[in-house]
């Protein structure tokens, strides 16, 4: 017969246990509405910049823009590439996408150029679960769908506000999210594991130098970062620091994206393309003889 000692004893077992699995779900799961909601209200607007890398080319450059209000968050996300030595030498894509306050997915439009388009892919949430989209590839009859998702689907480039800022990210754990990636045209479980902390030197000001016409850093700033290496969706991949902004990423291909200033970004790419433009016209040139 079991005591009154016995009961007492196997009800605090069974509450232990049950705190056990709730750390463990808050620990595996971590994209909660309840959490997502609280990392939000922490989100910062402004811009970051990129130049885009080809390994020590810059090719390009790409800016990440995020803007609050109470009806919910937006997000646009620019990339251009210019390689002269890439398979694909011209490549444009352009991202707008509407959140809620909670930062689920509740529209966008992803565009692609250059030597990769056009394509162009529009969703809206009818439902907290179904996601209408509208797909043109070229000059085709667009192409209508309706795809199920998860109630709390976020956008690729939105995880790291969710995890950076839901909690402090810590090297080794593991986090798992319900994504739409633009790029197959599916939602997707990406599982990501942040596998290292370190601090890198950002350039976030930049002067003009008179000798040469171009942009060079005037001030840095340190930041500390942590990487995050996925399993799945690559576009969810590289370093990011507290507040949820990427350091540095390589979304696609081998193409490297660090964040620098606006000038150091886009002022020198379009300097660089000037250049190579003048050099080409110069070298297709007839000469009289």
């Amino acid at each position: 017969m079991l005591t009154r000692r016995d009961s007492l004893g196997g009800a605090i077992i069974f509450l232990w246990l049950v705190g056990l699995a709730l750390l463990a779900r808050r620990e595996l799961f971590v994209a909660e509405p309840e959490q997502l909601l609280e990392a939000a209200l922490l989100v910062v607007p402004g811009t970051a910049y990129y130049e885009v890398m080809s390994g020590d080319e810059r090719v390009g450059w790409a800016s990440a823009s995020i803007d609050t209000s109470r009806s919910g968050i937006s997000v646009r996300d620019v990339m251009v590439i210019d390689a002269p030595d890439s398979a694909a030498k011209r490549f444009a894509a352009r991202a707008r996408v509407t959140l809620t306050p909670g930062l689920r997915l509740t529209g966008f439009t992803f565009e692609l150029g250059g030597d990769h388009g056009p394509y162009r892919v529009s969703g809206k949430m009818s439902e907290d679960t179904v996601l209408q989209l509208i797909t043109t590839t070229g000059k085709s009859r667009a192409d209508t769908a309706r795809t199920p998702v998860r109630r709390a689907v976020l956008w690729p480039t939105t995880v790291p506000l969710a995890l950076a800022l839901a909690d402090r990210p810590k090297v080794g754990r593991t986090y798992r999210y319900a994504i739409y990636d633009p790029t197959t045209g599916a939602p997707e479980d990406v599982q990501l594991q942040v596998g290292a902390e370190s601090l890198f030197v950002v350039p976030d000001s930049a002067k003009r130098d008179e000798t040469s016409g171009r942009w060079i850093m005037a001030h840095e700033d340190t930041v500390r970062g942590w990487r995050l290496d996925p399993q799945g969706s690559t576009l969810v991949s590289g370093w990011i620091d507290a507040r949820g902004r990427a350091i540095e990423t390589r979304p696609i291909g081998t193409f490297t994206l660090r964040r620098t200033a606006y000038e150091l970004a886009f002022q020198n790419w379009t300097l660089d393309a000037k250049r190579r433009a003048a050099g080409t016209r110069a070298h297709h040139t007839p000469t009289n003889h």
